[in-house]
Formats: structure tokens, sequence, C-alpha cells
């Protein structure tokens, strides 16, 4: 690896800034979902499944090993708070993960929680034959990041890193409300991540999107949801005024230059 490709890889996945300390190890929180709210979510997902296109597979070859666009994948592979937050950093112009944010983190683990749940509660529905992942059904392909064996030979749907994903491009852009459509755009990054790492097709990131889209609005209504979301906002507000910047900001744009994610064809779930 060049030197200037082995840093920008360095600062987008977070190793050559620094941290806010590392994560306290508690029990990641529940989320805000009841399981049978979940499982009428899951039960109308089939659906919501779009069929595979002659292009679903072709982004497996568009991004090659060891670009930018390929390191800024890898990187939005890490979805847990705190972390995560830190793939929002360059559209709020801030670090967020400077200092400790609480409600932040608390409110980002409770959508993954229910992420999570709505992604095992949509396994047993998954068709027959289950689709496969790009890295199972093109000999020799390699993802950005390290699978087992049984992660490779799993079904490539569900995305469950795209449910995720859009679930938080839709909470930053409540937390940021004049970031609202970068918010989303960039939560449309990390989604089609999972596609460039080669681990989910095409059409398995579009309708994870659309599951993080319908997942938020649902989590979202829930009272007290709300009370968490103004002190998150209230967090946001004040790194945005501490003057700091993210240092992988220059690589991340190149990396969007080299390969962006399609801007969305259906409008968020509401």
């Amino acid at each position: 690896m060049k030197p200037a490709a082995a840093l920008a890889a360095c600062l987008l996945m977070g190793g050559c800034a620094a941290a806010g300390g590392p994560s306290a190890l508690i029990p990641p929180p529940s989320g805000y979902l009841s399981a049978q709210e979940v499982g009428r979510m899951a039960a109308l997902s089939i659906p919501a499944m779009s069929s595979p296109g002659a292009n679903d597979l072709a982004l497996a070859h568009a991004v090659s090993p060891g670009t930018d666009r390929w390191w800024l994948a890898t990187a939005h592979a890490e979805l847990r708070a705190p972390e995560a937050a830190q793939h929002f950093d360059c559209l709020l112009e801030t670090r967020l993960n400077q200092h400790p944010r609480p409600a932040l983190t608390r409110i980002m683990s409770r959508l993954l929680a229910d992420a999570d749940a709505l992604v095992q509660a949509m396994v047993p529905l998954t068709p027959v034959p289950a689709p496969k992942r790009p890295v199972a059904l093109i000999e020799g392909l390699e993802p950005c990041q390290r699978l087992t064996p049984e992660a490779r030979s799993a079904s490539a749907w569900p995305a469950g890193g795209a449910v995720v994903a859009a679930a938080y491009g839709e909470l930053f852009a409540e937390l940021a409300p004049d970031r609202a459509e970068g918010a989303r755009r960039m939560g449309r990054e990390i989604a089609w991540s999972r596609a460039v790492c080669r681990v989910n097709r095409a059409s398995d990131v579009e309708a994870g999107i659309g599951e993080g889209a319908r997942l938020f609005a649902r989590a979202s209504a829930q009272p007290e949801f709300q009370a968490e979301l103004e002190a998150a906002r209230a967090e946001v507000a004040a790194a945005r005024v501490e003057g700091l910047t993210q240092p992988s900001c220059a690589a991340e744009r190149r990396a969007l230059r080299q390969w962006s994610a399609p801007a969305a064809t259906t409008p968020a779930a509401g």
C-alpha cells in the first residue's frame, strides 16, 4: 500500500484521530420497539424485497480494493455507537467522539438494537433458495472485511448494515435539521458501502434502506424517543460549536468522488 493510501485508510478508519476513550463495557440498551411491533414489521418486509436486476452484481467490480472508496466502505462497516457517529463528522464539521456524548450513544445504540431485532425476525422469512452474497457468487471475489465461512455463505438478504445505516441517516437528519438532506445522503453512502464491500447485492441494499427508514419512523413515534432525541440534539449542537474538525474529511471527499451511492428513488418512509 502506498503511504498516501495507508494514511487515508488510517484516517478513514479512525486510527489516526484522537479518540474519546474506549467504550464502556456495559450491556447494550434495549430498542424502542416491542417484539410484537418488530414482528409486524418483519411480516411486511417481503413485499419490500427487490428482485435482482441486470446490474445487481455490477458494483462488485466497480470499486477496486485499495482505493479510497474501498477504505471508506471498510470504515463504514463499524456501525456500533459511539464509533459510528464519526461517519457524520464531516457533514457536521465537528468531531463527535472527541468528548463523550452519552445521549447520542444511547439513541444510536437503541436504534441498532431495533435494527438487529428486525433483521433477526426477517431472516426466517427469506425466500428459498436464499439470495447469495456477491462473494459467494463470484469465484475469487474478496470482501473488504474478514468474513467467517458461515457469514460468507449466509443469505445476502436482509442487508442488516443498510437497515442500520438508513436509520442513522434519518436520526442525524432530526439531530441537525439544517443538514437533513446531507445526513440522509450519508446514511445511503454507509448503506451502499455494504455492496462496495461485496457482501450484499444492490437490491439487498435498496430494500434495507427502505426498511431502515420505516424502522426509524416507528421508533421515533415512541414517547420515550422524543425526550432522548432532545438530549442527543443538544449534544450534537454543542459539538458543532467546539471548533474541531475531522482530519479524514479530505480523504472522505476524495473517496466519494471516486464512487458515490445512487440517488434515492423513493422518499423516506414517514
